[in-house]
């Protein structure tokens, strides 16, 4: 069974970390990539807001039998295939996952071109995931 507790205290981090995140753009692109205090502050904040995604959906799988378990883009998958996200948001998503693998484990240098580009016109997908999980929870639960 889906603990509202743990689905409630996910959905607030994601939040929060996503408005974080919108309060650290609209710097020019060369002001992020010579600014290492800046660099460090997005790439913690969007790792941080993958993992609760991740998480969030790992409860869900496990609370929800869905398909077994596995990699953190597994679990992504399995709510993707269970109709509680979008096929759209769930391949951003998974892709999300490989990304906070890169900034977590620095796999080669971390290009924050890249990291730049995700700052200002990525962050929506994890809107799109909270809103899709929070919607899936209260249908749920109104039924």
């Amino acid at each position: 069974m889906v603990d509202e507790e743990i689905v409630v205290d996910k959905l607030r981090h994601i939040n929060e970390y996503t408005e974080d995140l919108k309060q650290m753009r609209g710097m020019s692109k060369d002001k992020y990539v010579n600014d290492v205090v800046i660099q460090r502050a997005v790439e913690r904040t969007l790792m941080n807001l993958i993992q609760s995604c991740i998480d969030l959906a790992q409860h869900i799988r496990a609370a929800e039998n869905l398909s077994p378990s596995g990699t953190s883009k597994k679990e992504i998958e399995a709510l993707g295939d269970a109709g509680i996200i979008s096929d759209e948001t769930q391949a951003r998503m998974e892709e999300a996952v490989g990304f906070r693998n890169i900034l977590a484990h620095r796999y080669g240098d971390v290009d924050h071109d890249i990291v730049y580009d995700v700052l200002h016109s990525d962050v929506h997908w994890f809107e799109q995931f909270q809103q899709a999980v929070a919607q899936w929870f209260q249908d749920r639960d109104a039924t």
